[in-house]
């Protein structure tokens, strides 16, 4: 029973996200996710009492298949820089991929909750490790020279988020999908330029 159920609560939240994805949290409702699935409004609330706990588990999914892909690319890269360049490359297609809901992240009541705020520091304390990680490993490889890899991950982390909010408190609202591509550019030049001045000069790939 218990593996039916974990099934059926699996089904509604990638029948939401697809909802999400193309119309928005905001124009999807509870009974077009049921209809989807050709269940009653009723089997869906016995799983997810509310339009919350769905979108909860929508965010809770999507966190798990972006860090699952995150680490793929990563453990393809052949270096510290490409790996650093590779979290800028699958933010900003997660970002294209899911524009409609993520658009809707910041003005939106649903994106305003202590579980959702929550989510967001985890995921950036979870980023800063990775990056930490990344560090440390180039410096102990010789790829790097010695530094401070959490202090310094928490600067990267910092600046490159600075460049993706700059753009939209400029504009005030979520971003233009074509405004991504100038927010990657620039976040992977300051990747760049912090790898530069992290390199050991005796270092060759």
């Amino acid at each position: 029973m218990k593996e039916e159920s974990h099934v059926k609560q699996e089904q509604l939240v990638e029948a939401a996200l697809r909802r999400f994805s193309h119309f928005g949290v905001a124009k999807t409702t509870l009974t077009e996710v049921a209809d989807d699935l050709s269940i009653s409004k009723q089997t869906l609330f016995y799983y997810f009492p509310d339009k919350q706990s769905l979108v909860n588990a929508v965010i809770d999914k999507l966190s798990e298949e972006y860090y699952d892909e995150l680490e793929h690319e990563i453990s393809q890269a052949e270096s510290v820089e490409d790996a650093l360049l590779q979290i800028t490359e699958v933010k900003s297609h997660f970002l294209e991929k899911y524009y409609m809901l993520m658009s809707s992240v910041d003005h939106r009541e649903l994106f305003n909750t202590d579980y959702i705020k929550t989510r967001k520091k985890t995921h950036i304390t979870a980023e800063i490790r990775i990056i930490t990680r990344l560090l440390q490993q180039g410096s102990e490889k010789g790829e790097l020279r010695a530094l401070d890899a959490s202090k310094t991950a928490i600067l990267l982390s910092e600046t490159l988020y600075a460049f993706s909010r700059c753009l939209k408190d400029h504009q005030g609202v979520f971003p233009e999908k074509a405004a991504f591509t100038k927010v990657l550019q620039s976040q992977q030049e300051a990747i760049k330029l912090f790898y530069q001045g992290l390199k050991k000069e005796t270092w060759k790939a």
